[in-house]
């Protein structure tokens, strides 16, 4: 029997309508349903075939970090505004699933990004997993932030600005894109270093492998550490863990990627087109 879960975002405008026929059309074909809406089960995390996530790029989002042990292919209907991810529309997913079920379906891997946030000074440590971005940004009205940045271990720059922004391909369409970075395409295994606002005309977005590991760290107004400097980490726009200058962040590529079932009916570049006014 297969087993499929849906992750429904019940703000959309038909999305429980949608949820209730999916669910009527899986279980006429002999297929086990979850609804998830936290964390997946036990049961469904070890032997799940898919995740259908009715919504929008947000909603889809939002489970994104949950593929840490297993990465179950994800289907995203587009209940939203945007669909970068969500590329399959609502009136369009009965085929698509028929698809998937034939073995038709192209899943594409994307690069997802591990991050850890060590305090030297309460020993505590913090995991977050993403599939856009992790931002270190200045929290609320406090003053220009301070950042060393160093990859594999070597020092990049050390600059003053509004954060910074470590990116993959697939989140070069989101905040580092409205930053100045550039749109990477899908399939590329690359990391992205994009400067928020930086006081250094020179410093630009920077393109690596993904392979790299990338540090960062809060300096004090004279270039070094301990005078108790407040930023605020997050992942995707989902995880929020406020740092002071005590934390080293280290991001790296994650153990597993995350995996997408493509629309047959349209293409990356149709979506740039789509959602960015391309012109024709």
């Amino acid at each position: 029997m297969t087993k499929v879960g849906i992750v429904v975002n019940e703000r959309k405008q038909g999305a429980v309508d949608l949820r209730a026929r999916l669910k009527d059309w899986l279980l006429k074909r002999d297929t086990e349903v979850f609804e998830i809406a936290g964390q997946p089960s036990e049961e469904f995390s070890r032997d799940g075939e898919l995740i259908i996530c009715l919504g929008g790029d947000g909603t889809l989002l939002s489970i994104a970090d949950q593929m840490r042990t297993r990465s179950i292919p994800i289907l995203g209907v587009n209940l939203g505004a945007l669909g970068f991810l969500t590329e399959v529309k609502q009136e369009e997913v009965f085929e698509e699933l028929g698809a998937f079920f034939l073995g038709q379906s192209r899943i594409e891997e994307r690069v997802m990004l591990s991050c850890t946030a060590s305090s030297a000074k309460t020993r505590k440590e913090r995991r977050l997993v993403a599939l856009n971005d992790i931002v270190v940004s200045r929290e609320g009205l406090s003053r220009i932030l301070r950042l060393e940045v160093s990859v594999s271990k070597e020092k990049l720059t050390a600059f003053a600005g509004d954060g910074i922004i470590i990116a993959t391909p697939t989140g070069s369409t989101a905040y580092s894109l409205s930053a100045g970075g550039a749109i990477v395409h899908p399939r590329l295994e690359a990391i992205m270093i994009t400067p928020i606002c930086p006081h250094a005309s020179a410093l630009r977005s920077m393109v690596f492998s993904a392979d790299e590991k990338i540090s960062v760290r809060i300096l004090d107004r004279d270039g070094g550490a301990g005078t108790g400097a407040k930023a605020l980490l997050t992942a995707d726009g989902q995880e929020n863990l406020e740092i002071d200058d005590s934390y080293s962040i280290e991001i790296t590529r994650a153990s597993l990627p995350l995996k997408l079932v493509k629309s047959s009916k349209r293409s990356y570049f149709a979506a740039l087109r789509e959602n960015f006014k391309f012109p024709a």
